[in-house]
């Protein structure tokens, strides 16, 4: 690029020359010499133009155009490294996200094992409670319908022995109507008695 440049100056001067050597030998036959170029002023300036645009392009443009192209790839690994640290961020982000969802889920989860196991801890706190409750009912009936047995058992015995002792009495002695009587009496408060003393609480 910068050799086009230099040609096409080269060209453009070379083109003029011809011109500005026609109008300086008319200004030497009698013009300024300060306004009316000459071929010498003219050959010196261009042989010194192209000297500085030489030592330009040599020492000065290079280390421009490597400078700028060094800042141009410092520019674009920048921006390279800043979409890869963007990208590292949303993806941080996506797993931070997803690591708390999961974290709510498995909270949920644990609350919901919680309360399925209190659930069955309940329920079988009932259960066992209600067999125990069966069987301490089963123990005391028969435990009731022994103390029956038993004092039915007592109270036929007893029972005997008072008729059997009324029978005695009864045939021991003649006895008068009021006299039956009392024994009778007696008899069934005997009965009574020991039918309440044989009775279960």
């Amino acid at each position: 690029m910068h050799g086009r440049f230099m040609t096409r100056a080269a060209l453009v001067l070379v083109a003029v020359s011809p011109v500005l050597s026609a109008e300086g030998g008319e200004a030497a036959a009698g013009g300024n010499a300060l306004v009316t170029p000459q071929i010498g002023l003219f050959f010196w300036t261009l042989v010194t133009f192209l000297i500085l645009l030489f030592g330009l392009r040599k020492f000065a443009w290079g280390p421009i155009l490597a400078a700028m192209k060094g800042r141009e790839e410092g520019i674009r690994s920048d921006l390279a490294r800043a979409a890869k640290e963007r990208d590292e961020a949303q993806r941080l982000v996506a797993e931070h996200r997803a690591l708390i969802d999961q974290a709510r889920r498995e909270r949920a989860a644990a609350v919901e094992a919680g309360r399925q196991d209190a659930e069955r801890l309940k329920s079988d706190i009932l259960e066992e409670a209600r067999k125990q409750r069966e069987q301490l009912a089963k123990q005391a009936e028969s435990q009731i319908d022994a103390s029956l047995r038993q004092a039915r058992a007592e109270l036929k015995g007893v029972a005997a022995d008072l008729a059997l002792r009324a029978a005695a009495k009864l045939l021991a002695k003649n006895l008068d109507d009021a006299t039956q009587r009392r024994l009778v009496e007696e008899y069934i408060s005997d009965l009574e008695r020991m039918g309440s003393a044989g009775r279960p609480n």
